[in-house]
């Protein structure tokens, strides 16, 4: 049963997870210059004297997620297990989601409190790959339902 389409959809979710995790998920420009950037475990802001609190909770969060997932793979004979860990890998993706939104907007008020104005903020590439991910969880948890009915209806044609 490993070889069942929400494992396909479980192993991207973790792969695209990894790699979020060390790129840079925004940047904060003044025009067309650069002031600051963040990633998963750290901001840096160049030339200003804002204080480089890393965002280290969005790191947890997504090695967590990879976690989850390799583990949920494994647990292909346990659908109910592994359903359970799919839901919670959904809801710390949304997490993830909610504690980005988060930083971005607490980061923007760092800068503009230290004297940078007209800063705008940069969404990269990376950071939309989480609701990707949510995305992919959602159909991972349908394909283990189909599964489980599956198993179910044959149980009681016995």
């Amino acid at each position: 049963m490993i070889q069942r389409i929400q494992t396909v959809y479980l192993a991207i979710v973790a792969i695209l997870s990894a790699t979020v995790l060390f790129a840079k998920v925004g940047t904060y420009m003044v025009g067309a210059k650069m002031v600051a950037w963040f990633n998963n475990f750290a901001f840096n802001a160049e030339g200003t004297s804002v204080a480089r609190v890393g965002p280290w909770a969005l790191g947890v969060i997504l090695m967590m997620v990879i976690l989850l997932n390799i583990v949920s793979i494994m647990l292909f004979n346990f659908r109910m297990r592994q359903l359970r860990l799919t839901i919670f890998s959904t809801i710390l993706l949304v997490g993830y989601v909610a504690t980005y939104a988060f930083f971005a907007w607490l980061y923007q008020g760092k800068l503009e409190a230290a004297g940078v104005e007209d800063v705008s903020y940069h969404l990269s590439f990376m950071a939309l790959l989480p609701v990707v991910s949510i995305i992919l969880n959602m159909l991972a948890i349908h394909g283990i339902r189909k599964d489980e009915a599956l198993v179910r209806s044959l149980d009681r044609i016995r």
